[in-house]
């Protein structure tokens, strides 16, 4: 049964190289899982295949379409309960989790998302800032705009604007969060 997931497990790898989608990719390990599990009785973590990309689409979808993404997400409103903010996710990206929110306009389309990589409980590195700064300019295929030192707020950040997309990377001493959203009104 290892060598099939194996196999299973090479062939989502090879597709995503070849440029299939991550809905396809996700299928393939989840089917794989699936299988595993049916044949040898074992539970198993079925988890998705995701990317910055994957995030970087979800500003313009409707909030009920993303409801079960990556694991399904949860309502976010304002503790009286009298306005809809967006939803709360844990996603696994690079082997990690972290805390995702939406917040949603009035018309229940996704307006933006933010991703906390860290969120207080740490130093930031210098190390892990440039990492997730290649990894948002290979999505992007674009280099970041880099504000010259620290902003009023205390913050060092980087901007990203193509094809619509607006990504921000926003670091400070204990807090590293990327932010996408859609394009408007932007200069090239």
């Amino acid at each position: 049964m290892k060598i099939k997931k194996a196999i299973l497990m090479a062939a989502a790898t090879m597709s995503l190289l070849t440029g299939c989608s991550s809905a396809v990719q996700t299928e393939t390990v989840q089917a794989s899982t699936a299988e595993e599990t049916e044949n040898t009785g074992e539970t198993e973590n079925t988890e998705e295949v995701i990317g910055l990309k994957d995030l970087a689409d979800l500003p313009g979808m409707k909030d009920e379409e993303t409801a079960e993404m990556f694991g399904g997400g949860e309502e976010n409103w304002t503790a009286d309960h009298s306005f809809y903010i967006g939803r709360i996710f844990e996603v696994g990206l690079y082997g990690e989790n972290y805390q995702m929110y939406t917040t949603c306009g009035e018309d229940g389309t996704v307006e933006s998302v933010a991703l906390w990589i860290v969120s207080g409980e740490r130093d930031v590195t210098e190390e892990e800032a440039e990492e997730w700064t290649g990894r948002i300019t290979d999505m992007m295929g674009t280099e970041p705009i880099n504000a010259e030192g620290v902003s009023e707020g205390g913050s060092k950040n980087r901007r990203w604007i193509a094809d619509g997309k607006n990504v921000s990377m926003n670091q400070m001493k204990d807090i590293l969060t990327i932010n996408f959203q859609i394009a408007k009104g932007e200069l090239k």
